[in-house]
């Protein structure tokens, strides 16, 4: 036996209900204080409108803002005959597919083709099943070329390429972004594809938009 264990004022103090109830309304107190001292991060900024459009998908049937309103989105641009950074977007959307599919009644995402004239709906179906598209979920959209950059250049402020102008597929540039888009079609975020955290980025910017309550 320890010598302060005979001690009755160690006794008294350390037997005593009133001790433990000060100690535990202490340790709360210290986790209540910790919580509402705690920065939380601010939710992602908002940096333009997307205007109204409406395009064709993989499936040929008509898809645009309205069916996208009161939903969060993730675009992305793609083309079909690219073999360079495009299998990687593709990749990446595909991961964000899996990661997300819980939330596909309330979470869309869509693939733009900026090489439309070559990029029919059939071409574009074909090309969805090799990342596991679902169609319900994630849209890939092609169009009148002038349709198509209307929405990709003036709307989400991404760099479009023309296919007519360049002598090899390859050689066609576009944005390399990920698009965040809020219910109310105001842009939240861009999100470049080589970044190694932009699925983590996304996923947490998404929380966070769906935390404010739309």
């Amino acid at each position: 036996m320890r010598p302060y264990e005979n001690d009755p004022i160690i006794v008294r103090l350390f037997g005593s209900g009133k001790f433990w109830l000060v100690t535990i309304t202490f340790i709360f107190g210290i986790s209540i204080l910790r919580a509402l001292t705690t920065t939380l991060p601010d939710p992602p900024a908002v940096y333009g409108t997307v205007p109204e459009f409406e395009l064709t998908d993989q499936s040929g049937d008509s898809f645009g803002s309205e069916k996208l309103s009161g939903k969060i989105w993730v675009a992305n641009f793609i083309f079909t005959r690219c073999t360079t950074v495009c299998p990687i977007f593709s990749g990446k959307m595909s991961e964000l597919q899996k990661r997300t599919n819980k939330a596909s009644r309330g979470l869309q995402l869509v693939s733009f083709s900026v090489d439309p004239d070559y990029d029919t709906p059939e071409v574009l179906k074909e090309y969805s099943k090799r990342f596991s598209a679902n169609p319900w979920y994630w849209h890939f959209l092609t169009g009148p070329t002038e349709q198509v950059r209307s929405v990709v250049v003036d709307g989400m402020k991404t760099f479009m390429g023309d296919a007519a102008e360049v002598d090899a597929p390859d050689a066609l540039m576009h944005g390399s972004h990920f698009v965040l888009i809020d219910p109310t079609m105001n842009i939240r975020g861009y999100y470049q594809v080589e970044d190694e955290e932009t699925v983590e980025r996304l996923l947490t910017d998404i929380q966070m938009v769906i935390t404010e309550g739309f």
